[in-house]
């Protein structure tokens, strides 16, 4: 993920933490590390409390001893800080960064335009439930609607798609919506969002603010920090 910008206009503000972990990839947050750690340290796919930032520049090995040549071991990383910060994120179709999202066919049309039908597909399982689906081909492309209710083989919207939905169509669902009470899960390697997962309002990471839905592999959502320690109270 990269800073794209903030609430108060500012640009990003970039400060030096000594490493508690390797790191290796960079765009990444980064928590606290807290007692008896020598740094910051890496969040999790799925939990980023304590934030202090994400990653602008990385310092992959982590060092604790000295060295032979007497340099000084610490090794440090590049943070944006700014607690009111705007991340862009690809949206991956896995766990692994890079994946992408998996195109859905339509199997069943709906003249009213409120049902997109999968045959196969369990919307219920793993839930998109509150979610977005996104029309990639048909009279449709382009659009995006708020998931109301899913069902196996059903994703069902009360604001109708301006056509019908077609036999052929194809779609792709993401779990969050913006402006919804929603958390996000990132990939493995904390750069990307695994869009793949259920509908979370559970962690305490990240929040959706914008979507920007493309294709199955150039689509991104935009978040914003949940629980920075640099905000208020600990978080925004």
């Amino acid at each position: 993920m990269e800073f794209v910008g903030s609430f108060s206009g500012g640009p990003p503000v970039l400060k030096k933490f000594q490493i508690g972990e390797a790191m290796a990839t960079n765009g990444v947050p980064v928590v606290v590390g807290g007692a008896g750690n020598e740094g910051v340290a890496l969040a999790a796919t799925t939990t980023a409390s304590d934030l202090v930032g994400v990653t602008a520049k990385i310092q992959a090995t982590l060092l604790t001893a000295q060295q032979t040549d007497n340099s000084d071991p610490a090794r440090l990383v590049t943070v944006v800080v700014n607690p009111d910060a705007m991340y862009r994120a690809r949206l991956s179709g896995g766990a692994t960064s890079g994946t992408d999202l998996t195109a859905l066919t339509v199997t069943t049309a709906s003249t009213d335009g409120l049902t997109v039908s999968v045959s196969g597909t369990d919307f219920s399982s793993p839930t998109q439930d509150e979610g977005t689906v996104y029309c990639i081909t048909g009279a449709n492309a382009g659009v995006s609607r708020k998931i109301t209710s899913v069902a196996d083989g059903a994703a069902t919207v009360t604001l109708a798609f301006p056509n019908d939905i077609a036999v052929g169509d194809t779609f792709f669902t993401v779990p969050f919506a913006p402006g919804e009470d929603q958390f996000v899960q990132l990939t493995t390697t904390l750069d990307e969002l695994d869009a793949s997962v259920a509908v979370d309002t559970d962690n305490n990471n990240f929040r959706v603010i914008e979507l920007d839905l493309n294709g199955v592999g150039d689509s991104y959502a935009t978040v914003v920090p949940f629980d920075c320690i640099w905000a208020a109270g600990g978080s925004i």
